[in-house]
């Protein structure tokens, strides 16, 4: 099982997954749909569910739906006020 990385952002999504290429394999897409994804540091929320699905299956632990939904968040600097400081903590 690889180690909890702390994710904060769709690219650190995009390296504890493996890379553009493992991401593309893991949500059943094309590379250049991934690599957009990546681009614009953004996942759409009807691949949530197979990618948190598809990271367990593959013992990619810190892959969630609270995760997903933090870095689109803070993406879009949305993230309520403390809420940065109190997932640093944990």
């Amino acid at each position: 099982m690889r180690s909890d990385p702390q994710i904060q952002s769709v690219m650190d999504l995009f390296e504890a997954l493996g890379g553009t290429s493992a991401v593309a394999r893991l949500l059943g897409v094309g590379q250049s749909t991934a690599s957009e994804m990546k681009r614009r540091g953004s996942i759409p929320s009807e691949y949530w569910v197979g990618l948190v699905q598809k990271a367990h299956e593959a013992q990619i632990v810190g892959v969630t739906y609270e995760v997903l939904a933090f870095v689109h968040a803070a993406a879009k600097g949305k993230l309520p006020g403390g809420v940065e400081a109190e997932r640093a903590a944990s």
